[in-house]
């Protein structure tokens, strides 16, 4: 009786084993592929510097459309100016 409960015993103490082994396989493999889909430290820096590039770049564009528009706002004006007819009559008076 002794022999079969410590055969029993033992049955009992491999099976418990192969279960811890394998809840620790199980914690271990999922771990990894969680650690794998996370985004590190590293990945979002690398991005945010881009961003911030882009951003700099798209302000650039901005200051340069600005100026543009400035220029050819002062463009129309001088335009409209030169061909008003009372700017014609005053720039004949000054002439004489």
């Amino acid at each position: 009786a002794k022999a079969i409960e410590g055969s029993i015993q033992a049955i009992e103490n491999q099976a418990e084993e192969r279960i811890t082994h394998k809840k620790e396989t199980l914690k271990s493999e999922l771990y990894n592929e969680l650690r794998a889909e996370l985004a590190t430290k590293e990945f979002v820096r690398a991005e945010i510097n881009e961003v911030r590039a882009e951003i700099s770049e798209v302000r650039a564009d901005l200051k340069q459309n600005s100026l543009l528009l400035k220029i050819l706002i002062g463009i129309a004006v001088f335009g409209l100016t030169l061909f008003n007819p009372a700017f014609v009559k005053i720039v004949e008076l000054i002439m004489k």
